[in-house]
């Protein structure tokens, strides 16, 4: 469902930008940037000073964001037999949740065009966005005229929900359930992009077991260039600190020599998809833990025998 008017490439592209600076090279200005140190494009003073002041601010290439399409293309990185894989049409409905404090706007239109485009119409229940007190201007403004863009043509797909104070990721996640009126709810960070068929594999399993708590594979964005690299399936596990940590799965499942097979995980990374009636039952999230860490692996130890990582279904993650 997407339209080339909402979703047209940006005006700058990363061949004018380098015809652009490549007329007068430049003084190096932040040669001990850990941006600069991966990222050797040519540009000029100012745009140096306001890649360098972004990617301070965000952790990743912000300034790069904004130049690159909404709606780029993704390599394909999933396993051949996942590929040539059918689902059924009847799914459940999917409402998708997206988290964010603060994050750039560039990173979270682009976020919810790749979900638009690379999701089923019809399973497409709605997008929830979830601001847990942001103060950047551009997501007071500039996102909900995006926002009502997307309304227009497709009305109330796209919802929103704002925090009047910040309450950290465990309640924005709980705010998200909230808002969802799907059949089936993911609840993810708004710092991705979805590869294509991402859906289909989580909702059929679902489908065939209503108890199960899933998760994608996720593919790394290089913070530097935004390219996508391959990351390979391994189980979602946590240390005596209770840090989450990908460990490898059991020996079994690297025997049946199959890597389009979901193996179960003995936590949860974060980002998880799940039957939304059936987060109720459960309890969904410890709303009390408000810094990061501690929530996920609260919820894997709960369902530690139903939580699984879905290999068919993958997306980029912004490192």
């Amino acid at each position: 469902i997407s339209d080339s008017k909402l979703y047209s490439h940006r005006a700058i592209t990363i061949k004018s930008l380098k015809e652009k600076n490549e007329q007068k090279p430049a003084k190096k200005l932040f040669p001990n940037s850990n941006l600069f140190k991966e990222w050797t494009v040519e540009l000029s003073e100012d745009d140096q000073r306001k890649a360098e002041e972004l990617f301070q601010k965000y952790g990743y290439n912000a300034f790069l964001s904004d130049q690159l399409p909404l709606d780029r293309e993704l390599p394909d990185t999933r396993d051949h037999r996942c590929i040539g894989r059918e689902y059924p049409h009847n799914l459940p409905t999917l409402s998708v949740v997206l988290i964010y404090l603060d994050e750039a706007l560039s990173v979270i239109q682009r976020a919810i065009c790749s979900i638009i485009n690379r999701t089923p119409a019809h399973l497409l229940k709605e997008i929830i966005l979830v601001d847990d007190h942001s103060t950047n201007e551009d997501l007071k403004t500039q996102l909900h005229v995006y926002i009502s863009s997307i309304n227009e043509k497709h009305p109330g797909l796209v919802k929103m929900v704002t925090h009047s104070e910040q309450k950290g990721l465990s309640q924005a996640r709980i705010s998200g359930w909230k808002a969802a009126t799907g059949d089936v709810v993911a609840i993810l960070d708004a710092h991705i992009e979805v590869h294509v068929k991402w859906a289909e594999p989580l909702l059929a399993r679902i489908q065939a077991d209503r108890t199960l708590v899933l998760s994608p594979v996720f593919d790394k964005v290089n913070y530097y260039d935004l390219q996508v690299t391959k990351r390979f399936a391994s189980a979602h596990g946590f240390d005596w600190a209770l840090w989450c940590m990908y460990v490898g799965f059991p020996q079994k499942w690297y025997d049946q020599n199959d890597p389009s097979q979901p193996e179960k995980s003995p936590s949860v990374m974060g980002i998880l998809v799940v039957d939304r009636l059936f987060f109720g039952e459960i309890g969904t999230l410890d709303g009390g833990m408000e810094v990061y860490g501690g929530e996920n692996v609260e919820l894997g130890i709960r369902v530690i025998h139903k939580h699984a990582d879905s290999i068919c279904s993958k997306m980029a993650f912004y490192n």
